[in-house]
């Protein structure tokens, strides 16, 4: 493949992965508010889904994409941060190893939903024995709310954060792309590290739900501003 060829195929798979996620990750939040349907009963979740059926599952689709392309894009990402250059081949490589880790997490949760979801609203039905559908949810709950922690505070807040903060201080340390942006990275990989502490059952307060929404707004931003810039030093 000619570079001009390879440059075309690179900002296509930033802009992909950046509107995917943008616009996967504004309907749940924003929009339709699915994220903030934590811990409501059984007729709230089915009445949801029955109302906001196409939407719902075009931005789950949609997010879960933009999650899986995102892999794509950090690995473009890493190597116009290290800008080549081998003399620290340890710390790219573990860069990378971290990418390549959460790649088979990131996908879980979303495909588990899309999964559930026609037999949660199954069991919502009028005729459903009211033991089945209390054990159908209840056990529904119990395998998104694990997945969600593999996939957003192992994948995304732990394996990603530590990557946001190593390719954030390559990019300061090796001007391979604007300082400003190597900072500002590590900022959101920070937030990003702290957003998963939740998993170790160490609360944060009020800012439970701040960082990790500043997090989750600024990382694909981030990731499509780098990704722009990165295609341009790599192809």
């Amino acid at each position: 493949m000619s570079p001009a060829s390879s440059r075309i195929v690179g900002y296509a798979v930033v802009t992909a992965g950046f509107l995917t996620l943008a616009y996967g990750l504004t309907m749940l939040s924003a929009v339709l508010n699915f994220l903030g349907l934590d811990g409501a009963s059984l007729s709230t979740v089915a009445d949801f889904v029955a109302r906001n059926s196409t939407a719902l599952h075009l931005s789950l689709v949609s997010t879960m994409v933009g999650y899986v392309l995102a892999v794509a894009m950090m690995l473009i990402i890493t190597e116009a941060a290290f800008g080549g250059q081998t003399d620290q081949p340890r710390r790219k490589s573990f860069a990378l190893g971290l990418v390549w880790a959460s790649l088979p997490l990131r996908p879980l949760w979303w495909l588990a939903i899309l999964t559930l979801l026609p037999m949660l609203m199954a069991a919502s039905g009028p005729e459903v024995d009211p033991a089945t559908a209390v054990a159908t949810f209840t056990g529904y709950q119990m395998l998104t709310a694990f997945l969600n922690a593999v996939t957003e505070d192992i994948a995304v807040n732990i394996l990603g954060g530590g990557w946001f903060v190593i390719v954030g201080l390559a990019i300061v340390a090796r001007r391979s792309m604007p300082a400003l942006l190597g900072w500002i990275g590590c900022v959101i990989g920070a937030m990003y590290l702290v957003s998963s502490s939740e998993i170790f059952g160490i609360p944060f307060g009020t800012g439970g739900n701040f960082i990790p929404m500043v997090a989750g707004v600024a990382g694909p931003f981030w990731l499509g501003a780098a990704g722009f810039l990165a295609v341009r030093r790599v192809f």
